[in-house]
């Protein structure tokens, strides 16, 4: 009689468990999806091209300075432009827009 007790009593108890399992695992699925097509759209939409445009304007500038160039003629080379807050590289490609402030000499 005893044995039949705990049988039944562990039966009940799978239930509960088992639809918790189940959860956890719908549950860590549909976040592994959520990732995976975000990272998709984020990877279509997300170009670093800018990015890697300021960096060669940077060593562009650097070259200039080397050879002995005045800021301004820089400047005018490299369509460098000026406003209140100093001088600035501004890249735009892809939605994407880049703003670089250049530092003060």
């Amino acid at each position: 009689m005893t044995k039949n007790r705990m049988n039944k009593m562990n039966k009940r108890g799978d239930v509960p468990v088992t639809i918790l399992v189940l959860g956890v695992v719908a549950i860590c699925v549909l976040a592994i999806f959520s990732f995976y097509t975000s990272s998709q759209k984020v990877s279509k939409n997300f170009d670093i091209e800018p990015v890697k445009q300021i960096k060669l304007i940077r060593e562009k500038i650097s070259f200039y300075e080397n050879l002995g160039l005045n800021q301004g003629e820089i400047d005018s080379i490299l369509g460098i432009k000026t406003d209140s807050q100093g001088r600035y590289v501004y890249i735009e490609a892809k939605g994407i827009s880049v703003r670089y402030d250049l530092p003060r000499d």
